[in-house]
């Protein structure tokens, strides 16, 4: 396999205001605080975070209070000092656009939301040390319709579409300038992610030509702050995980540490028990420092550090039951509680003692009986399944379709377990061992 060019060196790192130093560290001080409230954090392997100057720290991507977790990790690590305490990250595109703090932060009432929708986090966010990266061949339609009015000018919006505007944007009248349609009536619609042809020809050619620069200007500035030996925080899947598995790697991952002179790779985990009531359980797992892998192929590269992050990954209650309930249910999805209770004890010491990373907590007694309550509430809450004596009563597709969350945390299990051949004790070989330091 032939190695991929790199893009070219030539951006700087960009420079921190005081005023963005001093948000960083009052943040640094309340996400952990915050994060109490709806979190039980539990952290492994801090000590292989050992503060190297240029660390690329790469996880996967849970949910959207992965940073609210690992940011304060890596910053406190080393009180605030030395490359955890510059460390930088590699934001969604979505956030540095107006409606984010309403489409993905808030969750009603509608005149909140409808209030703060203008609300752009640019500044601050850049100011923390957020920097935004698109995707090369999509972006969100408020960002198409944003780039067309700097570039093109308030135009009707049905000039700026390939298609007709009910198609793409129901209720917005054809004739309306891009202003008028950039707000909360249509915030929907603009939050769909959608590629360059839905643009009109005579636009679509110089945007997409634009947008490609300025992703190629990105990823330039992450290496960049990795040459100035400062940490970066990336998750390489671009996006959050739908299903319990790793999505695949962006190409960003590759171009950064391709362009940067010395990279140091830190893979770390995230693994969320979320089918609780109350706090939820959160293992934050940091692996060893991988060094030496700029030069390796793309496809190489990308396989090694997605695996080398998800065999990391903690057995939860959460996976085990939901396994548990795939393998025991009858076609009716009737499964007698009892019965599932033992199966997940049982499932949890044949994994721990095949050397997979189980929750201690687990083979607790009084531990287990008040995390099944807590299980049994959320079911219920959310109508995954019924309760009918000692038999849980529930419609088997239903729990087990795409997107559920019984299909997400069995698609976990699955995706760590595949890492651990039964009976050998031991996770299979990875040629990042021979990248370690």
């Amino acid at each position: 396999m032939t190695e991929e060019k790199s893009e070219e060196p030539g951006a700087a790192s960009p420079r921190v205001p005081w005023w963005g130093k001093l948000i960083r560290f009052w943040l640094a001080v309340a996400f952990p605080a915050a994060g109490h409230l709806l979190f039980d954090l539990r952290v492994e392997g801090r000590e292989n975070f050992t503060n190297s100057p240029g660390t690329l720290i790469v996880a996967n991507h849970k949910t959207d209070f992965d940073i609210v977790l690992l940011g304060p990790t890596i910053f406190w690590s080393n009180r605030g000092r030395g490359p955890g305490g510059r460390v930088a990250f590699v934001a969604a595109e979505r956030m540095f656009l107006p409606g984010y703090v309403s489409d993905y932060i808030l969750h009603g009432p509608r005149w909140l939301e409808r209030l703060v929708y203008p609300a752009n986090l640019s500044a601050v966010l850049k100011a923390i040390r957020a920097y935004p990266i698109g995707y090369l061949r999509s972006r969100k339609l408020k960002a198409h319709l944003r780039a067309v009015l700097e570039t093109v000018g308030d135009i009707p919006v049905q000039d700026a579409l390939a298609r007709p505007v009910e198609e793409v944007i129901p209720g917005a009248p054809p004739h309306a300038p891009i202003s008028r349609v950039l707000r909360y009536r249509y915030h929907a619609a603009l939050d769909q992610e959608w590629g360059f042809s839905v643009l009109a020809p005579e636009i679509r050619k110089e945007l997409r030509s634009r947008h490609v620069r300025e992703v190629s200007e990105s990823l330039r500035r992450f290496a960049a702050i990795l040459d100035a030996g400062d940490s970066l925080y990336l998750a390489p899947e671009g996006g959050l995980e739908t299903d319990g598995r790793f999505a695949e790697a962006k190409a960003g991952l590759f171009r950064i540490i391709a362009t940067a002179r010395a990279p140091v790779v830190l893979p770390v985990n995230l693994t969320y028990d979320f089918m609780a009531t109350g706090r939820i359980k959160v293992f934050l797992t940091i692996g060893k420092e991988l060094h030496g892998v700029k030069g390796w192929p793309r496809a190489r590269l990308e396989q090694e550090i997605i695996d080398e992050i998800s065999r990391m990954g903690t057995v939860t209650f959460s996976q085990l039951a939901a396994a548990g309930m795939r393998r025991l249910a009858d076609p009716d999805g009737i499964i007698h509680a009892g019965k599932l209770r033992g199966e997940i004890l049982r499932k949890g010491m044949e994994l721990s003692r095949d050397g997979l990373r189980v929750d201690p907590d687990l083979f607790d007694p009084d531990w287990f009986s008040r995390r099944w309550r807590r299980f049994l509430a959320y079911a219920r809450r959310r109508r995954l399944f019924g309760l009918i004596g000692a038999w849980i009563v529930g419609d088997r597709d239903a729990m087990f379709a795409p997107g559920s969350p019984f299909t997400y945390a069995a698609n976990e299990l699955a995706e760590l377990v595949r890492f651990y051949p039964v009976g050998t004790g031991t996770p299979t070989g990875s040629a990042m061992d021979r990248a370690r330091a």
